[in-house]
């Protein structure tokens, strides 16, 4: 492309970019005529009955993660499956894990385990380390 051809073409664009211009509007012709409101109620009248109805009372305030809900699961339990998950050894199983001959026995393991009295052994035993980590952080904390 030769020099007289690209100040062409960009005098073309020049010409057509002036020709071409925004045109600013209000919003009203957009949107519409804007809403205005008015109240019977006062805000304080309106704050009462809020907390008045029943339905839309305020919940207690608290910090911290919310009461675990039905069917959650404490930590020593969470503890205690992960402890028999690793026992049956089943941690170095990924997404193909079907593929390993082994990985149905060592699952089915798992699951006797978890059916059985060992995990309430584990659990047990889980919940009896936190009980002395706690009495020994008390005794630490009065100084003894």
């Amino acid at each position: 492309m030769n020099r007289k051809q690209a100040l062409g073409i960009a005098a073309l664009m020049l010409s057509a970019a002036a020709s071409v211009s925004a045109q600013t509007v209000p919003a009203e012709q957009w949107v519409g005529a804007p809403i205005t409101f008015s109240s019977s109620q006062s805000r304080a009248e309106v704050t009462a009955g809020y907390y008045a109805s029943p339905s839309s009372a305020p919940q207690e305030l608290r910090v911290g993660p919310a009461d675990a809900g039905p069917g959650a699961m404490d930590r020593a339990t969470v503890a205690a499956e992960r402890n028999l998950w690793l026992r049956a050894g089943l941690n170095n199983y990924g997404e193909y894990a079907y593929m390993d001959p082994l990985y149905s026995q060592r699952l089915a393991n798992y699951n006797r385990m978890r059916g059985g009295p060992e995990f309430m052994a584990e659990l047990n035993r889980i919940e009896a380390g936190k009980s002395r980590s706690t009495a020994m952080n008390a005794s630490a904390a009065s100084g003894q």
